[in-house]
């Protein structure tokens, strides 16, 4: 039965607990400042967005991160062992955390981060699915790679497939059929083989461009029929640069903030979204806080709520109206009063 999709923009009432985690690692990448980007998400309203939404924080934390002072030039797997090291920390908050009912909302960093993401969310679910929204699929491994970044072995290594160094991060391997790949445009072409070996859901721009949203919102479905939950793992570079300018790599002709938006706000409504993580910000390219005010955005929208100029200017109104109407009560009752 087709959904209506007034819905879709109904108030959300979800008051699950959130735990905030920060991994301030940048060296699965060869851009340096992405390690700034959690604080400045918090800086940026983070913690309001969530009391917006009625969502408590019940945790806080930084996982440590190797601290390096410059950018490896050469390997088939750089700083492997020490990202490895920090993904197993990410893995058994996330675990934890998921385990007592939280939602889990993971700030990066790089996007090597979303090895240890993903491994304490199939820990903590018998059965998880995986959105993983990205202009690249990011399943290299050390020996496809071309760049040796291990940013580039995330979903390979989620898989089970690549460095035993990476693939021994998760307790338990998702399947491949359980993942869904949206926004990809820019592909090696080992990764191309990867993915048409393991027929794997995948939704480009180009079919976004041909058929609109409708093929990334029928995977949507189909994995949410399939699963016991998701983990939504977001690179801002999956997005245009004229609406996510600050990330680390550019990404021109990438998914419109429409189409973005709209993915975010279906994947709330039809999914029970156990956690996400946001990567690939760097503040100092941001223009305005335009990376970071969508990124936000789109937080509320996972989490089945919303947080924009709207929702701010109506907010405006309840908050005067209900003013105004204990005024009017308290008016009342002491006229009642003198008569």
């Amino acid at each position: 039965m087709e959904r209506n999709s007034l819905a879709f923009y109904k108030r959300s009432t979800s008051r699950d607990s959130v735990t905030l985690l920060s991994v301030p690692l940048e060296i699965g990448s060869d851009e340096r400042g992405l390690a700034e980007a959690p604080t400045y998400l918090f800086d940026q309203g983070l913690e309001k967005v969530l009391a917006s939404l009625g969502r408590e924080i019940s945790e806080t934390k930084t996982i440590s991160v190797p601290q390096v002072q410059q950018v490896a030039s050469a390997g088939r797997m750089k700083y492997g062992e020490e990202i490895a090291a920090v993904a197993k920390r990410v893995a058994m908050a996330t675990e934890k955390a998921m385990k007592r009912g939280d939602t889990v909302i993971t700030l990066g960093g790089d996007h090597s981060i979303s090895m240890g993401t993903i491994a304490g969310a199939a820990a903590a679910y018998q059965s998880l699915g995986v959105i993983y929204i990205d202009a690249h699929p990011d399943c290299n491994t050390d020996e496809t790679t071309i760049s040796g970044n291990v940013h580039g072995m995330v979903t390979a290594a989620a898989m089970g497939v690549g460095h035993e160094v990476l693939t021994k991060i998760a307790k338990r391997h998702v399947d491949p059929e359980n993942f869904v790949f949206l926004g990809l445009k820019d592909i090696d072409e080992a990764e191309i083989e990867f993915l048409q070996k393991r027929s794997i859901p995948c939704t480009t721009i180009l079919d976004i461009a041909r058929h609109g949203l409708a093929p990334a919102l029928a995977a949507i479905d189909r994995l949410a029929h399939k699963v016991d939950a998701v983990w939504v793992s977001l690179d801002m570079d999956a997005i245009d640069a004229a609406y996510a300018p600050g990330v680390g790599l550019d990404s021109p002709d990438g998914l419109t903030r429409r189409e973005i938006v709209g993915i975010a706000q279906y994947l709330g409504k039809t999914c029970r979204v156990a956690g996400l993580d946001i990567v690939e910000m760097v503040p100092k390219k941001d223009t305005d806080a335009k990376t970071a005010g969508l990124a936000l955005e789109l937080l509320a929208r996972f989490l089945g709520g919303e947080y924009n100029w709207y929702k701010g200017y109506m907010d405006t109104y309840r908050e005067t109206n209900v003013t105004e109407s204990s005024k009017r009560i308290l008016t009342t009752r002491e006229q009642g009063q003198a008569v």
